[in-house]
């Protein structure tokens, strides 16, 4: 329970400092935001009139001091009132839940296939040491950690849906659309899990309980999968969390580049029309998400460890 305090705090203290410093960066930041809120809420009309633009400051009180604006904030959030829009005019949460599916398929399918072609990868690389399988891992993954997602996307809609055509380059809804996307995050996990998973196996193949189970006759398929996995398992899981907390805001990247729908389009075009209440709202998320599921992979690492099953069974 004190564990569980201690971590709540934390993540009430990360999301203060977090929305501070958004909410200072947008309030200082140059330029008009009634302005830039009239050009998202009528984007045909390029002479914006003087009334139009007074009328929206009235509106969203965008007159007022920094503290004063904050603590307003701040206040209807501590009630459950996360706001409006201020282009379109829609709940924040509203547009919250629209776009969330998005992000989390997308999220979840790119972590699936990246764990999946790394584990592939690292015990290829492991069964067989120091050959051609080993070197190849390596180097796809080294090839990977150094390629950023948007220079990769880039590389797939040229080769694979503009030479080729064989998948859409952008847009949402189908499960062609999902496939691009989804591989440019994959091969950023792949390349982030192949070198971790590869070590820690290594690693667990020179512990020396290793040898004493050959000198058992146990056969080496049945060490790999029963003593070697579980081994490099356990800590390989806070990266798997890091991972996975990352691809949250890699998905921003890829999905502008490949025009999806989601979390990511909606906070870019949030903060390019200043639509404050939006930005705020999915910073604390993708703050909160970082934070909740690190301390769940903390808690799940914890219950894996064979030292801590020991005491459990002990007590």
């Amino acid at each position: 329970m004190k564990t569980l305090l201690i971590r709540f705090g934390g993540l009430l203290a990360v999301l203060f400092g977090i929305t501070l410093i958004t909410f200072t960066l947008s309030y200082f930041a140059p330029g008009d935001k009634a302005e830039a809120i009239a050009h998202a809420r009528y984007p045909g009309d390029f002479g914006i009139a003087p009334e139009v633009l007074q009328g929206i400051r009235e509106e969203f009180n965008l007159d007022a001091p920094f503290f004063s604006q904050y603590t307003h904030w701040l206040a209807d959030v501590l009630r459950g009132d996360f706001g409006i829009s201020y282009s379109s005019r829609t709940s924040v949460w509203v547009i919250f839940v629209d776009n969330l599916g998005e992000t989390v398929t997308l999220t979840l399918t790119s972590l699936a296939i990246g764990l999946a072609a790394a584990f592939l990868l690292s015990a290829v690389a492991v069964r067989y040491p120091n050959t051609i399988w080993d070197r190849g891992a390596v180097i796809i993954s080294s090839i990977g950690a150094a390629m950023p997602s948007y220079w990769l996307a880039l590389l797939l809609i040229l080769g694979v849906s503009v030479h080729l055509g064989w998948l859409p380059a952008y847009g949402t809804g189908t499960l062609a659309h999902l496939i691009l996307p989804a591989a440019t995050l994959a091969f950023w996990v792949m390349a982030s899990q192949t070198r971790l998973l590869r070590t820690f196996m290594l690693e667990a193949y020179d512990q020396p309980f290793i040898e004493t189970l050959r000198l058992r006759g146990i056969p080496e398929r049945e060490i790999f999968s029963r003593h070697v996995l579980r081994h490099s398992f356990v800590p390989a899981l806070t990266m798997i969390g890091l991972d996975m907390a990352s691809l949250l805001e890699g998905a921003i990247i890829v999905e502008l580049t490949f025009s999806r729908s989601g979390l990511g389009s909606v906070l870019a075009g949030a903060v390019l029309s200043r639509d404050l209440p939006v930005v705020m709202f999915l910073v604390m998320f993708f703050a909160t998400a970082y934070v909740v599921i690190n301390s769940m992979i903390d808690g799940v690492q914890h219950l894996c460890d064979p030292r801590n099953l020991k005491k459990v069974k002990a007590s």
